[in-house]
């Protein structure tokens, strides 16, 4: 007789896809950057685009779940990443809901900019262009707001400014493929006492070499270059199937939004 335990636990394993799709060669892991998961992975999925090869990221109800089912004991890998449907708490409200059956997760601190450099006009300083956004979150066992803290630890990405940008696909679209607003990207894992994960290591890293990821959001600049390919009267170039449609703006088109903005 199956227990709940194990029902979940195939579920989340014929959800994986291992069967249908390669798994990654032995010896590598799946360790992305907060860029990488919101334009490589949560972006594309917002649009319907096939993800990378060899990367399959299941699609769950994350609150339907309690975190030792999606990582049950013996798991291989110290996180696992979702891709999930965000859900709001009250019908007409904007407050997400983040109750489960057993507990609740409980955002802690700000949400932090992910964020991309292009280069500045008259080649100054690169500026950040925002393209999601990133919440840390902790489960408590029990009703809110007196349930108790656990180690599970999730982080929760969304898309926001350039990230949610349109997307021509093809040459000579007039439709361009609008992302989706409610898919959000989960990295699950168990935090260690008196060791840091791997989240925790990739976070250092990153901030360590990636320091735009806290610019302000006034520096924010939206890229149009389909727009500037027009005016200009070149062909426009198809982008790949697989494409999350975010590029580095030229110090010239910088420099063309600059004297646009002085004029008006």
């Amino acid at each position: 007789m199956e227990t709940k335990e194990s029902t979940v636990a195939g579920r989340v394993a014929a959800a994986d896809g291992s069967g249908a799709r390669g798994r990654l060669p032995p010896g590598f892991r799946f360790r992305p950057t907060d860029l990488e998961l919101v334009v490589h992975y949560l972006r594309r999925r917002a649009l319907s685009s096939p993800l990378p090869a060899e990367v399959d990221i299941p699609e769950i109800r994350i609150l339907a779940h309690d975190p030792s089912d999606l990582m049950p004991p013996g798991w291989a890998e110290e996180e696992r990443y979702f891709f999930t449907c965000k859900e709001a708490k009250y019908v007409k409200g904007r407050r997400a809901n983040r109750a489960t059956g057993a507990g609740y997760w409980k955002a802690t601190g700000k949400e932090k900019q992910v964020a991309v450099s292009v280069p500045a006009p008259k080649g100054g300083e690169r500026q950040a262009v925002v393209v999601g956004m990133k919440r840390s979150l902790v489960f408590y066992r029990g009703k809110a707001p007196s349930g108790q803290k656990t180690d599970w630890v999730m982080h929760e990405y969304r898309l926001a400014g350039a990230g949610l940008a349109p997307c021509r696909r093809a040459q000579g679209s007039d439709a361009p493929a609008q992302p989706s607003e409610g898919w959000v990207l989960c990295r699950l894992f168990r935090k260690k006492k008196g060791a840091a994960t791997a989240a925790d290591r990739a976070d250092a890293t990153e901030s360590a070499r990636d320091p735009v990821d806290d610019a302000e959001s006034s520096g924010v600049q939206f890229i149009d270059f389909f727009a500037r390919a027009d005016a200009l009267g070149r062909p426009r170039a198809a982008s790949p199937k697989s494409s999350s449609c975010v590029t580095d703006a030229s110090a010239e088109h910088c420099r063309e939004q600059e004297s646009s903005s002085r004029s008006s």
